[in-house]
């Protein structure tokens, strides 16, 4: 029996750690099946988070379902460390097969994958061993990350994670963060975007040629930070930097990747080979599971000193050998970049021929494939913020789960299967929910408690 929904409240605050929550509304879920949540009392949410990108096919898909359960039924250990399994063997072929990670020096062949739990870890250990890669040349420990990124919630990739920072982590001692270029909200006096992309571009050039630095780490699409869509020729000027002074370029695909962009890798806009990819979140079609792929020069510098004990657990490799295999197959990736371009056109449609209040509340609505935003502005920053989090509220009541990231800023990332009906109609509550807090629907009260990021 399904216990009610005060019940599963109850328990949660009791039990949950409120180190691990980011919490909106008030709501506990009994189950799921593609796109739709379902409350304990029978309740249907439209899920335009899939888990904060976790669910890239939604929930309940009976294919990752038989991959478990066979090999559950037949389990050949726990983990890739110390014992070989075929199903990692196999998770590992297909993310080298897909990704086209040829930088520094490496071929095709000369490649290795290594498996963690999620892309916090991935991150962490690719970073942990370009440094170690770099000491055992004679080279520096410096990383440089970027301003309002997000890496993980753990070890070295939370010191180099922009937002976890700003937010009152401690940074690395050894990271410089450098600006991303943001058309809408340009450096210092910037006044175009060409002027704003120059000057970021030209800031990395100065980091990189002080000679201490071990590698590079960027977002394709600077996801947490506020769906901030780089313009055209930054990754590429950050990849002739890279090879200019020898430092391997790390592309973080754990949240955008795999499909959502439209494109199977978001770095692909393009045209450039990283060094390193990280991997994790849709991975494993909702297993733990993270992978990075990368040269053995950096990957195999240090033998077993990345131990994870299920680190290439068969199980979630199983499962993401399925992923693999469905997002291919059924041409997710050219789905997401469809369905991502309607729903951008009806947002803006929707906006134009509707309510003036909903109008003025909305910067913009922009994205790649089904990576997508909508700005919010309620006057001031600290305004925009409260405003966020009224309408993600707001939005839970009338039935769409969507969070907000960078403060204002409402995140639009559904499973990249979504059928368009399902899409349109968790959109249209998203605007419904725009107009209500602008009318005054919810109060400070009814917010109290849910900070969000």
């Amino acid at each position: 029996m399904t216990a009610s929904a005060d019940e599963l409240i109850a328990r949660d605050t009791r039990d949950i750690a409120a180190a691990q929550k980011v919490r909106f509304f008030t709501q506990a879920m009994s189950g799921g099946r593609g796109s739709i949540l379902f409350g304990p009392q029978g309740e249907e949410f439209i899920d335009l988070s899939a888990t904060w990108t976790a669910a890239a096919i939604g929930y309940s898909d009976p294919r990752i379902q038989r991959a478990v359960h066979d090999c559950l039924g037949n389990c050949p250990g726990m983990g890739i460390g110390s014992i070989i399994n075929e199903q990692t063997l196999l998770a590992a072929e297909r993310l080298l097969e897909l990704t086209d990670s040829v930088g520094y020096g490496t071929t095709n062949d000369d490649r290795r994958v290594y498996f963690g739990h999620s892309g916090s870890d991935a991150n962490d250990i690719a970073l942990r061993l370009c440094r170690r890669a770099s000491e055992e040349h004679g080279g520096g420990r410096r990383v440089l990350a970027f301003e309002h990124s997000y890496h993980g919630g753990l070890g070295e990739a939370l010191g180099l994670s922009g937002v976890q920072v700003e937010g009152g982590a401690r940074p690395d001692s050894c990271v410089t963060f450098l600006p991303y270029p943001d058309a809408g909200h340009p450096h210092a006096d910037l006044a175009t975007p060409e002027e704003e992309l120059a000057y970021c571009i030209e800031s990395a050039r100065q980091a990189l040629g002080k000679g201490d630095v071990c590698c590079l780490i960027v977002e394709a699409i600077l996801s947490d930070g506020g769906m901030i869509i780089p313009p055209l020729g930054f990754l590429s000027g950050l990849r002739e930097l890279c090879d200019r002074f020898d430092v391997p370029m790390i592309c973080d695909e754990v949240k955008v990747g795999l499909g959502r962009s439209g494109m199977l890798h978001a770095y692909q806009y393009e045209g450039i080979h990283p060094d390193i990819v990280t991997f994790g979140k849709a991975l494993g079609g909702g297993l733990p599971i993270s992978a990075i792929v990368g040269p053995a020069a950096i990957l195999d510098c240090v033998p077993g000193s990345s131990l994870l004990t299920m680190g290439g657990n068969p199980v979630c490799s199983a499962a993401a050998v399925c992923l693999l295999d469905i997002l291919t197959e059924e041409g997710l990736a050219e789905q997401a970049l469809r369905k991502g371009e309607e729903a951008r056109r009806y947002c803006d449609e929707s906006v134009r021929n509707g309510d003036a209040a909903v109008k003025n509340h909305i910067v913009e609505v922009r994205g790649r494939g089904l990576s997508m935003a909508i700005e919010l502005s309620d006057g001031t920053r600290q305004d925009s913020e409260r405003f966020a989090e009224k309408v993600c509220f707001r939005a839970h009541q009338l039935g769409v789960v969507v969070y907000y990231v960078g403060g204002h800023v409402l995140e639009i990332t559904p499973a990249l299967n979504i059928d368009e009906q399902t899409l349109r109609l968790g959109l249209s509550g998203v605007l419904q929910a725009i107009g209500d807090v602008s009318a005054g629907m919810v109060g400070d009260d009814d917010i109290a408690g849910f900070g969000g990021w």
